[in-house]
């Protein structure tokens, strides 16, 4: 997720673009809980920090469906978290630093492979999202204009995938820098038990539910006009594991409902309770 970091030149009327860390390497919510990241210009999009995902502004706006609804499924899998694995490390002064290069898009996730084996190596339930090379830019307010970038680290996502479905929450987020190295990760990865069944209700009712904005964590405003939703799928949410004041994490179904705005082609996830009222 892009924020913007405003430092003051004396004599030059410019600003310092970048990517804050606890918005791209600590979220959880749409980022993490991120399937996909929303990127989008600082009138766009603003971090609720209270929710822990992005907060999208804008106009009244409505959604448009532009894929077609999954499968019925009378029930869906449950599961008990048994674990957690947290991991946070990195040093901040290397991450902010700009790097003289730093991974392509296509070389980043082999970098990432390798670079993991000192955390364990990446679990085979992982799936790679994304990789994003990133850079500070330094931006003209008075010619409007980027007049440098400066590379900063290549952002290398993956998300778990439990029994063929994701997890929003799970995350290995971790920025490459020169050489490939590892500047910083955060990595909540659950281990779990199969616990039965549970009823849920159909993806055409998690969409009503969506179109009330009755979603896991609530927006911040409307969306924009012309979001469109262009997937949906079965997946499950977890509770606020990194808190240290929850004691017992949990995990629920969902309905995953992937928008896409006029602003960013890139999707990101709307998520509702897919469980079932008795």
């Amino acid at each position: 997720m892009e924020d913007v970091m405003n430092m003051a030149a004396m004599n030059r009327n410019w600003i310092i673009i970048g990517i804050a860390i606890a918005c791209s390497l600590v979220i959880i919510g749409a980022a993490e809980l991120g399937i996909h990241s929303f990127t989008g210009s600082p009138a766009q999009v603003i971090f609720d920090d209270t929710k822990g995902i992005p907060a999208i502004q804008g106009t009244t706006g409505t959604l448009t469906l532009a894929t077609a609804f999954p499968e019925a499924h009378a029930t869906a899998p449950n599961y008990t978290i048994t674990s957690i694995e947290l991991v946070q490390d990195g040093n901040d002064k290397v991450v902010m630093s700009p790097k003289k290069s730093i991974p392509s898009a296509a070389e980043a996730p082999a970098l990432a492979e390798k670079a993991l084996l000192k955390y364990g190596g990446l679990p085979k339930d992982a799936r790679l999202i994304d990789a994003v090379p990133r850079y500070q830019s330094k931006y003209n307010l008075t010619t409007k204009t980027t007049e440098e970038n400066y590379p900063w680290m290549t952002q290398v996502r993956y998300i778990q995938i439990l029994n063929g479905s994701p997890v929003i929450g799970s995350t290995i987020n971790l920025g490459l820098g020169e050489n490939g190295e590892i500047d910083t990760i955060v990595k909540a990865w659950p281990s779990y038990k199969y616990n039965g069944e549970v009823p849920v209700i159909s993806a055409e009712q998690g969409y009503e539910k969506l179109q009330n904005h009755n979603t896991m964590r609530p927006l911040q405003g409307p969306l924009p006009e012309g979001t469109k939703i262009t997937g949906i799928t079965l997946g499950y949410q977890l509770s606020d594991a990194w808190n240290s004041e929850d004691k017992s994490p949990s995990i629920k179904p969902v309905w995953i409902y992937y928008a896409v705005t006029p602003f960013d082609p890139e999707s990101f996830p709307l998520v509702v309770d897919a469980t079932k009222n008795p």
